[in-house]
Parts: structure tokens; sequence; C-alpha cells
């Protein structure tokens, strides 16, 4: 396979699961013999940046200025080193991409959430019928998401790959000295399960949710502990949330952390709670690091977590069936961690490096179609 020259462009400067996929691709992609670059369309909400996520337009607001600015950006950017391969995280990136890439350069769009229902009505549909015919390719996290752009007319390749996470720093998380500095810190003793969310405040991600579980089953007489790992809009919501049910001191607000791994690694069960995913890379993280995961039944998280093997997927999305499984999980400690080391095994199916190379394959034959010599 010939070098190819990839930009990757995601949409904010700063470490959710979409920029850190794109990073962690890119570095997996260069050990593969590729040229890559990583730029973010805006800042962070928070106006803060990465070093290796350059933004190309310095403010944090996602509106129609910043758009058209980061399309003549991004432009200059390829005229000035053209690529091989242009590849858009998610759909805020797709939509800069299909007006920014030349012609000389294949563009790939990768699918990471599907789209809200309301954005299915005949007017909605419109322009992204039209950014979906400007792609050589598309890559899908699930066979669901390929569908919906299938739905939308196009008709280039597509490839269903999963989310993926480099797993050196989960795989090296030792769990009991994990969990013992968790609880230094918290101030609690091995008898109280502790349950941890790892995730940022969005409405997507549904935050609440959590609280409301924890409250479910301290109700039913389990003494157990929330550690909330994240920030975001939200925050106020959430808090105002553990108050309502009287559960200061019940719950931990950590904030932002950029070391998941020790989260995942000190907690007793991993909790996902969205509204919408496609494979949450949080439950690979958690299974990198040998933490069991409990999830409401959404998007693509049957593929990466194994019902009864490897953690739980509750019957609903409503919190009694969620903590009927978080229960399951915390009630036998054998049984969890016996789904702790399945979860270990299992998510050596989701490494960076195993993806990238169906990545560089897709890319080599979209390269080839466009009739750009790479």
């Amino acid at each position: 396979m010939a070098p190819m020259r990839i930009v990757h462009l995601v949409t904010r400067s700063h470490r959710r699961g979409a920029e850190v996929v794109a990073v962690e691709l890119a570095r997996a992609l260069c050990d593969l013999g590729h040229d890559n670059e990583v730029h973010a369309m805006v800042r962070a909400v928070d106006g803060g940046s990465v070093h290796d996520l350059p933004v190309l337009v310095p403010s944090t607001r996602l509106d129609a200025r910043s758009y058209l600015r980061a399309t003549r950006r991004l432009r200059q950017l390829l005229a000035d080193r053209p690529a091989d391969v242009v590849l858009a995280h998610g759909g805020s990136a797709a939509l800069v991409v299909a007006l920014a890439a030349p012609g000389s350069s294949a563009r790939v769009w990768q699918r990471i959430l599907g789209f809200p229902t309301e954005r299915w009505g005949p007017v909605r549909r419109l322009p992204w019928r039209a950014v979906a015919h400007r792609f050589d390719g598309v890559v899908a996290l699930t066979p669901e998401l390929e569908a919906e752009v299938r739905a939308l007319g196009y008709t280039g390749p597509a490839w269903v790959i999963p989310n993926a996470r480099a797993p050196e720093r989960f795989a090296a998380v030792d769990r009991a000295a994990a969990s013992a500095a968790l609880r230094a810190d918290l101030g609690i003793d091995g008898s109280v399960p502790l349950i941890g969310w790892v995730a940022h405040l969005v409405d997507q991600k549904h935050p609440e949710a959590a609280v409301d579980l924890l409250a479910e089953v301290r109700r039913r007489g389990t003494p157990a502990h929330l550690v909330m790992a994240g920030d975001g809009p939200l925050r106020t919501a959430v808090e105002g949330r553990i108050e309502a049910h009287g559960l200061r001191g019940a719950v931990t607000l950590l904030g932002h952390r950029d070391d998941p791994e020790w989260v995942f690694g000190g907690i007793d069960v991993a909790l996902i709670t969205s509204r919408a995913e496609g494979i949450p890379g949080v439950a690979i993280e958690a299974q990198m690091a040998g933490c069991p995961v409990v999830s409401v039944p959404v998007g693509g998280v049957a593929e990466v977590v194994d019902h009864g093997v490897t953690g739980m997927i509750a019957t609903g999305d409503d919190v009694a069936a969620l903590a009927d499984a978080v229960e399951a999980v915390l009630e036998d400690p054998e049984r969890r961690h016996a789904l702790g080391i399945a979860a270990r095994a299992h998510a050596a199916e989701f490494t960076m490096a195993r993806v990238a190379s169906l990545y560089a394959a897709g890319f080599a034959l979209v390269v080839k179609d466009s009739g750009y010599p790479s």
C-alpha cells in the first residue's frame, strides 16, 4: 500500500470521544506509514484548546460564520499541502469537508451518531442528501448508521468499522491499586460499591439519569456511591438533581479528567445512560480497564458489551430496569470479577491498531477510484 497523506477534521479542540478517536487513529495510521494531520473547526466551549488539535477558527461558536471561516481555512490548507484523503469525523466536520475539499482529494465521512428524528422531514433531509453526495466513502460505526446514509441516496463505498481506542494506558491499570487510590481520595471504604459515570455533561449523555439510578439503588438498600467524571452545560442541572434526591455526600463530581483509565480502574461498575450513541467509546475504555459495564439499550452498545459476559444491558431505559442490571453486577463480587476479566479480553477486538488497517484499506480504494495518485 502506497503511503497516503490524510487530513482529519473534528469539531472542537477538546479531548472528548470523537476527538480522542481522531488523534489516536491518526497516530495508528502514521505507524502504518501514512502522513496524518488533525485539525479542529473551533475551540472548546470553555475557550480552551489542546496542542494536538489546532483550530481552524479561533472561536467557541458553531454558527454559520464559523462554518464558512472553517471552510475557507481548510480549503487554503489543502491548497498549500494537498491531501490524498480528507476524513470528516462527525456531521459538523462533514459539512465543512463537503464544501472545502478539492476534487483531487478523496472525501470520507466517519458517521458517529444517527440523525435525530426531527431531521428526517423532507426539508431537513435535503441538505444532508447534498452533503452525502459530496463524499467518496463513508465509515459507519454500526450497520444502522450505514443504512441512514444509504437512505439519503448515497451509493458509494461504505465500511462498517467499529469505534476503537488505543489500549495501552487502560491495559496497564492495576484495578486493586486504582480502587484503593480512588477510595482514599473520596474517603470511602471498600464496603461501599462505587458506580462510575464518565462522559460530557450534555443532553445526549443524559447525566441526570445516573443520579436517578443511584437514588433507586440506595432506596433498595445498597449504599452505593456515584462518581461522575466530566463537565459541560448540564452540571448545574446535575447538581440540582443531586439536591432533589437528597444525595449530597453520595455523589462526587470529579469534573473533566484526562485520565479516565484510573476512574474506570477504580470503580466497580461503569454506567451508560445516553439517549443516543453509535458504539460508545466509554464502554470500550471501561472494558479495556477490566470494568464491567451496565448500559441502557442504546445505539450499537450490544456490539461492544456482551450481555451477561462483560456487563449488562438493561431491558429498558427506565430507572427500574437500569437499577435491576446494576444490582445484578454489584450483588455478586465473584461474578463481577469474572465480568471484568471477560471485559478486558473482549475489548481486544476494539483496538485502534486493528481498525486503523481497515481505514487504510478503505482509503486506498477511494483514492484509487478518485483518480488522485498517492
